[in-house]
């Protein structure tokens, strides 16, 4: 009976070993950001399966994508399957992001991520990458920013600049940040600025403002919210820091406007003109800590609490899980309302906020 069940056992490898080797994998000229969204509708989720009955590949990646996004990570994992199984190299890519960010099955991410990369896929040789970099495996970690990089991927040069950064190789490190900034991407030029201006071994901060001004010219905007944090932080020079702060919004940069409500609120004391940028900044180009900073400031320094249930709601709207668990906080602590305490705990939980599922235990409330 023992060899027949290791015959059986046997046999079903082979099929399945043969079967994998016979599909194809594909790629689909079908934009994948199209189903990356902040907040879904019930129409969404029939939409994928509508391109998935019309025979498109990424149909399986949009609905896993979907109901990855609402935390349902078995059914996520049964449609990145059955991507797998129609050969869509997006799929094994996305399951590998599953069990990396929300299961932390790390086996399970590489291998899925393997494939992807080896068949092409840019984002799972970045992210293949980044898990032997966060391991400290730097030589294979290398190997995997390098097979991005060669597709075109600048941001696993960026990061190949930050492993030799960590290395104190700092030449390497220079030469691999100017690269990328003249190849047309900002972001080597601001990991250039925030080198010589952070890093004690090459600290150099006219170099450091040199590279962050060349960022901001090239239209990236926090890098005007670095140059406005090196005013504010390091010469309290609060002017210039407004400045820059306000050359971020201009370019839609949150950051930027958050330190800019921040440095109104905490430091300079004018709460009417914290008030203004926290409300334009969320206005005007959806800053979700805006929202956060201004719920935090109705909520502790006013205690006005329908004025900050309302900006708490607005950023947990776009899915801020800080301010589903501050709702929850202060519908329990200040409002003495339980009912629509558990309601946010709930919903933080749901996004995998741990205080909120502990505040649910405490309650003997169930958060599944």
């Amino acid at each position: 009976m023992k060899y027949l069940i290791k015959i059986t056992i046997l046999i079903s490898l082979l099929v399945n070993i043969a079967y994998a080797q016979e599909v194809e994998l594909k790629n689909s000229k079908y934009d994948i950001t199209q189903c990356i969204k902040v907040k879904y509708t019930k129409e969404d989720i029939e939409n994928y399966k509508k391109l998935i009955n019309q025979g498109e590949l990424q149909g399986y990646s949009c609905a896993g994508i979907y109901y990855m996004r609402q935390g349902n990570f078995d059914e996520a994992i049964n449609y990145f399957n059955k991507g797998k199984e129609k050969g869509s190299i997006e799929a094994y890519g996305q399951l590998g992001s599953l069990y990396s960010s929300f299961l932390h099955d790390y086996k399970k991410a590489v291998k899925n991520y393997k494939i992807a990369a080896n068949a092409g896929d840019r984002k799972a040789a970045h992210n293949l990458g980044v898990y032997y970099y966060k391991n400290f495996t730097y030589d294979e970690a290398y190997k995997w920013f390098m097979k991005s990089y060669e597709t075109g991927d600048l941001n696993s040069l960026i990061s190949i600049g930050l492993m030799y950064e960590d290395q104190k190789k700092y030449d390497e490190a220079i030469s691999t940040f100017k690269k990328v900034g003249e190849l047309g991407e900002p972001r080597g030029y601001r990991s250039l600025g925030i080198l010589f201006i952070k890093n004690k071994d090459v600290k150099n901060d006219i170099e450091g403002i040199k590279y962050l001004k060349k960022c901001y010219e090239m239209g990236y905007g926090l890098c005007a919210g670095g140059l406005g944090t090196y005013y504010e932080e390091y010469k309290k020079d609060y002017k210039k820091a407004i400045e820059w702060y306000k050359k971020g919004f201009e370019l839609k940069n949150e950051v930027s406007t958050s330190r800019l409500g921040l440095l109104y609120e905490e430091i300079l004391k004018d709460y009417p003109k914290a008030i203004y940028w926290y409300a334009k900044g969320f206005n005007e180009i959806k800053c979700i800590d805006c929202a956060f900073n201004l719920a935090m400031f109705y909520n502790i320094d006013i205690k006005d609490y329908k004025k900050a249930e309302e900006w708490y709601k607005k950023a947990a709207d776009l899915k801020d899980i800080g301010a589903m668990y501050n709702l929850g906080y202060m519908f329990e602590y200040d409002l003495k309302d339980k009912k629509n305490a558990i309601i946010w705990y709930k919903k933080a939980a749901k996004l995998g906020d741990k205080k909120a599922i502990n505040k649910l235990i405490d309650l003997g409330v169930s958060y599944e």
